[in-house]
């Protein structure tokens, strides 16, 4: 089975949120993310590619370009958040996901990005172990509820 890869573009920004949001409860948070992305890929601050057969799109991968501030280990000031790594079920354990992600993060490199970070579900450590990623035990997190 062949397929071949393409940058997303702005008018892909609902396949982009079907990626990421893929449950069969999250059509409100697809509906949302779709308009959050559509001006980031058209600006440039989205970067994606997704990889197509005959039928239509497979996969896909991307990031997000954070304006973090420089450091030490990353002068250009921007990291990269790998989001939306997603295959169709038919075409997964093909290398597309591994290929679609070292495209990305080219892409991102020959932007000066030197960091990446990602969530990663148990399933995909492997993959992401592979492509260098190491786990970041110090991250926390705080969420707050929204408004009832």
């Amino acid at each position: 089975m062949n397929w071949s890869t393409r940058p997303v573009r702005p008018d892909d920004a609902d396949q982009v949120a079907a990626h990421g949001h893929h449950g069969e409860r999250d059509d409100a948070k697809r509906v949302l993310y779709a308009a959050w992305a559509r001006p980031r890929i058209a600006a440039g601050t989205y970067l994606g590619w997704f990889a197509c057969d005959d039928c239509g799109v497979i996969a896909g991968a991307g990031a997000v370009l954070l304006d973090w501030g420089p450091t030490r280990a990353n002068p250009c000031g921007q990291m990269a958040r790998i989001v939306n790594v997603y295959t169709e079920p038919g075409w997964r354990r093909r290398g597309i996901a591994r290929a679609l992600l070292a495209t990305v993060m080219t892409a991102c490199e020959a932007r000066d990005v030197r960091e990446f970070n990602l969530g990663a579900t148990t399933e995909a450590r492997g993959l992401y172990a592979a492509l260098g990623f190491e786990s970041y035990p110090a991250e926390m997190r705080r969420r707050v509820n929204a408004a009832r």
